[in-house]
């Protein structure tokens, strides 16, 4: 299995490059751990140089690739300068390495590709020591100038895409095809379950006690169930000053329960029981008239 050595520059003690608030070795990691993700996915081993804030001398990090047995070998660092105004992208590999200057086009040919630069700097070479001193292809990537206001915010905000771009030039370089990751598939939100119409009102004994005086003196033939359904609505009966029974007796029971006491509850729909009829009918918005028809039976059995 092809082994990439991803060096994340600097360290504990080490900080590298400071500006804008930021840190090079704190970004430097957040990529290299970014970098060995993708990697993997892909079917590449990886070895890192440091996967925590630890210091790791130059020498050491060259002996951990070689140890390795890497096949190429890539560090990832920030710039920096005096002037605030230097910035860009650069990629380094030894002078003697054709190989580590193809490495070089192949992680800057990515980088320009992604538009993470803000300037095109170029492959260069120099005699850096984890470039020296490793046995493999090695490139040594300058993503941006931490002292430059534009680069910092880059450095900062797009470390992700950074990563992508690496990962990316390292892939090309080993004729690899890059794979978009796939993104889990999202199950469609549950469809709210239907209500019946018996969620909406009441159930129990009141509603078994009306079915069965509609089955009694109407023949209704509703099985009682104490569910308050359409084929109990579909039963119900006008009811009006006058009425004497069961049934105006139910009427009474549910204005008591919804606040509207008719006084006696004595199943004679008089004077006192028409007046807490109109006062539930007007407080629930229906047709004032005193007399208990479907929308006013639908009120009292609703919850």
């Amino acid at each position: 299995m092809t082994k990439i050595f991803i060096d994340a520059g600097h360290g504990g003690k080490d900080p590298g490059a400071l500006g804008n608030n930021l840190r090079e070795k704190d970004i430097t990691l957040s990529v290299a751990l970014k970098v060995e993700k993708i990697l993997r996915r892909h079917k590449v081993s990886v070895v890192q140089s440091r996967t925590k804030d630890v210091f790791v001398d130059l020498s050491e990090r060259a002996k951990k690739a070689n140890a390795a047995n890497a096949n190429i070998f890539v560090s990832i660092h920030t710039n920096a300068f005096t002037s605030s105004k230097a910035q860009g992208v650069e990629v380094f590999s030894f002078p003697s390495s054709s190989n580590g200057a193809k490495l070089s086009r192949a992680l800057l040919s990515s980088v320009l590709s992604a538009k993470l630069y803000t300037k095109n700097r170029g492959t260069k070479t120099a005699n850096f020591a984890v470039l020296r001193q490793t046995k493999m292809p090695a490139a040594l990537i300058e993503m941006g100038f931490i002292t430059n206001s534009q680069d910092a915010a880059m450095l900062k905000n797009r470390q992700e895409e950074f990563a992508t771009a690496i990962a990316k030039g390292i892939l090309n370089y080993l004729g690899i095809k890059y794979v978009e990751e796939k993104k889990p598939t999202q199950k469609p939100a549950p469809k709210p379950k239907a209500k019946n119409v018996w969620d909406y009102y009441i159930s129990g004994n009141s509603v078994k006690q009306l079915q069965r005086e509609l089955n009694k003196q109407f023949k209704k033939g509703l099985s009682v169930d104490g569910l308050f359904g359409n084929d109990t609505m579909g039963a119900l009966i006008a009811v009006r000053k006058g009425a004497k029974g069961n049934i105006t007796k139910i009427i009474q029971e549910r204005l008591a329960a919804k606040g509207f006491s008719p006084g006696a509850i004595d199943g004679i729909f008089g004077p006192s029981t028409e007046k807490s009829v109109k006062q539930f009918q007007r407080y629930n918005k229906l047709a004032v008239d005193g007399i208990v028809g479907k929308n006013t039976w639908k009120a009292l059995f609703r919850k």
